[in-house]
């Protein structure tokens, strides 16, 4: 099996979802005014405070509603050959407690 994705927290950020959307947020950032994101003032921590929160819901969210995901196609031989897509994976470094 796959290693779990990594949401991320504020205390083990490095290589996970969130990380990634700061990434993201910084390269956009960058793009978009001509400057770097602005990294050592509490914003900062605030913007990877709501990065976590995202990553970790957005996992949880996918973790839980896995089945959801399964997708089956008919041919158009009268479904003698299915053909099916299934995703999954496990959830790792979300804060507790989600739904």
């Amino acid at each position: 099996m796959a290693n779990p994705l990594k949401a991320g927290r504020i205390d083990d950020f490095a290589f996970s979802l969130a990380a990634y959307i700061d990434q993201a947020m910084h390269n956009e950032w960058q793009a978009v005014k001509g400057e770097s994101l602005p990294d050592s003032d509490q914003g900062a921590q605030d913007r990877r405070i709501l990065f976590a929160a995202i990553a970790q819901g957005v996992l949880k969210f996918l973790a839980d509603h896995g089945s959801d995901l399964i997708t089956s196609e008919e041919s158009g031989n009268g479904g003698l050959n299915q053909h099916r897509h299934s995703m999954a994976f496990t959830v790792d470094t979300f804060r507790t407690p989600l739904p």
